[in-house]
């Protein structure tokens, strides 16, 4: 795959550290086993080969203390995380409780697509080694046990695929009666007066969107750090975009025929990643979990509604839906 410039300057600031490396590492430190909340006890030799693999990949952008203030992280964004806050964004858990190994691995093997944040082909071992070590910046390991796992559930829409995007249209631009109303932090994609009438129809309450725009997303606060202190605590926090599914790049999800891990990416392998994401919220984030909130035949609906703005994604087809929604009008 030919490089961008932009992955190629990212590349370029990683190697470059990585030369100037030798001449200023310090010392390895010692460690001893660390116990965590939920019994685990990881052995210090684990650690050791965590740190130096951490020192080797992570630490010019995540920072040699793990505060998301590396060297080369310096006006990312998104930021680099900072480690000490124990906060991810794609833990494979209800959003906001400590993620499990595999989502951690699997955001190291995959990287987070549109993002600075790589796909790491390294040993198997080493990408444990690491995960274990990311656990000695923030107590809540030690403190609290890694949330349960969210599992992909039975599809209960396959062979009814329009239905299933006819469904996730309503889940997705109204909230209440077991829908999610993603459309009050996303863009709405339909017409003013559809999307008034729609709302109605439901919920039996009338909309007035004279003075709305509902296709301009707002930024939002979050729970990450985006500088901090001499002590490592947060002096400003990032804000975060709710992405236009027609335009953004979604972090855990891939355009189809690409390939992810060394495997083709199918609409299958897409609609479950998207399935992931929007069961198990995004922890830090506004974006709260799905799963249980809303019956799961609505919560796979809205995959298929999401899915099917996705492979529209910076095409011609998606810049002229977005003009005629701009230009309808409150009524029609």
């Amino acid at each position: 795959m030919k490089p961008t410039p932009c992955s190629s300057l990212r590349l370029f600031a990683v190697l470059a550290l990585g030369a100037l490396a030798p001449a200023c590492r310090k010392e390895a430190p010692t460690f001893e086993p660390l116990k965590l909340a939920d019994g685990t006890v990881i052995p210090a030799a684990t650690l050791a080969r965590g740190y130096d693999v951490y020192t080797h990949y992570c630490a010019s952008c995540h920072g040699e203390k793990g505060d998301g203030q590396g060297p080369a992280g310096s006006g990312m964004r998104p930021p680099p995380r900072n480690f000490h806050q124990g906060l991810y964004k794609f833990g494979g858990v209800a959003a906001g409780e400590l993620p499990t190994d595999d989502a951690l691995k699997r955001t190291l093997r995959r990287g987070l697509h549109g993002t600075p944040m790589f796909a790491w082909d390294v040993p198997p071992a080493d990408v444990d080694a690491v995960v274990q070590y990311l656990k000695t910046f923030s107590p809540r390991w030690t403190q609290e046990s890694p949330g349960a796992a969210i599992a992909v559930s039975d599809d209960p829409w396959k062979g009814r695929e329009a239905e299933a995007v006819e469904r996730g249209r309503t889940v997705y631009h109204v909230a209440g009666k077991g829908n999610a109303g993603c459309a009050s932090c996303h863009v709405a994609y339909l017409p003013r007066a559809e999307l008034a009438a729609l709302t109605e129809s439901v919920t039996g309450r009338k909309v007035n969107l004279a003075n709305a725009d509902p296709y301009t997303a707002l930024q939002r606060d979050s729970d990450y750090s985006l500088t901090v202190d001499a002590k490592g605590e947060a002096t400003q926090m990032a804000k975060v975009l709710p992405p236009d599914f027609l335009f953004h790049r979604l972090r855990t999800v891939w355009p189809q025929g690409t390939r992810v891990e060394g495997q083709p990416y199918t609409a299958q392998a897409q609609r479950e990643d998207l399935y992931r994401v929007m069961a198990a919220g995004v922890g830090g984030a506004a974006m709260p979990s799905w799963k249980g909130a809303i019956p799961e035949e609505n919560l796979w609906a809205l995959t298929y509604y999401v899915q099917s703005l996705v492979v529209m994604h910076d095409t011609r087809a998606a810049r002229d839906l977005q003009q005629r929604l701009r230009d309808s009008k409150v009524q029609e």
